[in-house]
């Protein structure tokens, strides 16, 4: 499902007063959002742009049940969520379907509920989103500032974690559970880095960015359980790093041991050199 930039809808179904799925000039299925959109229209009906707030082209089916959520949750949250996304989408330069204004719209609402009534929630995974997701947990605290302005509370800076969790679930189509298992995998994996190492490394740094990225990647491998070919001329290079990085040698073999032990997944040797590489060049970015 992606965004939809048509002019008059027609009414296909009501789902509530403020959601209607409709037909475009194209004859294409839409989610249309407004509020008060849906009041008083009749199937047929025309719904022109000046009444929708956002528009989604409807690319899979979605239950209309599923729509129904958008029911229990006041406009206005359905209408800060929308912002935020829009923020997001400029910052990321991706697109969002209907199914994250949807969860996200939920997750502020019941926020806001537990909030009001006094109750704190933890939320998950929040160093691990600080450290390896930096924009998605900046758009995160960006929309917080939205969320605190636009309902005059003040929601804590561990807010924009959940936040900045639901776009990173969206933006690399994987769930909740799985986002939650990488993230996880690479923290342990820095850590082991750090004690082998006996460093401390730079979170700033390009170097370190860029090892983060190549675990994401390389555990998008490893929970599909899928073999990459191995790369013809790696020999040379793991010979020359082996003579002089002993003990990056040792850390590769043990991070290697974890991603088996934890996955059960076999580290090609491809893998490994990759793996080297950044931790050598992390080790190098220590020694400056």
């Amino acid at each position: 499902m992606k965004e939809d930039t048509g002019q008059i809808l027609i009414v296909d179904k009501i789902v509530n007063n403020n959601i209607v799925i409709a037909k475009d000039f194209r004859g294409r299925e839409v989610v249309a959002i407004g509020k008060g959109v849906g009041f008083r229209k009749r199937k047929n009906e025309a719904v022109h742009r000046s009444e929708i707030m956002k528009t989604y082209v409807l690319l899979d089916k979605v239950d209309s049940g599923v729509l129904t959520l958008f029911e229990e949750i006041q406009f206005e949250v359905i209408e800060t969520s929308q912002k935020i996304i829009d923020y997001a989408q400029e910052k990321l330069n991706v697109k969002f379907n209907v199914n994250l204004l949807m969860s996200l719209s939920d997750h502020i609402n019941f926020a806001l509920i537990q909030y009001r009534q006094g109750n704190h929630v933890p939320k998950l995974v929040n160093e691990e989103v600080k450290r390896f997701y930096k924009e998605e947990y900046h758009i995160g605290e960006i929309a917080v500032q939205m969320i605190n302005e636009r309902f005059q509370i003040l929601f804590s800076k561990d807010e924009a974690t959940a936040i900045a969790f639901h776009l990173i679930t969206a933006t690399e189509n994987k769930s909740n559970h799985q986002m939650m298992i990488i993230m996880k995998a690479v923290s342990d994996i820095v850590k082991i880095v750090e004690d082998y190492l006996n460093v401390s490394l730079h979170e700033d740094t390009i170097a370190y960015s860029r090892f983060v990225i190549h675990l994401k990647f390389l555990f998008k491998t490893v929970l599909s359980k899928q073999n990459v070919p191995e790369v013809a001329g790696m020999d040379f290079i793991f010979t020359q790093i082996k003579s002089e990085y002993k003990n990056v040698i040792e850390c590769v073999k043990k991070i290697a041991d974890y991603i088996m032990e934890k996955f059960n997944y076999r580290c090609t040797d491809g893998d490994c050199i990759y793996l080297m590489l950044h931790v050598v060049r992390l080790y190098e970015t220590t020694l400056n």
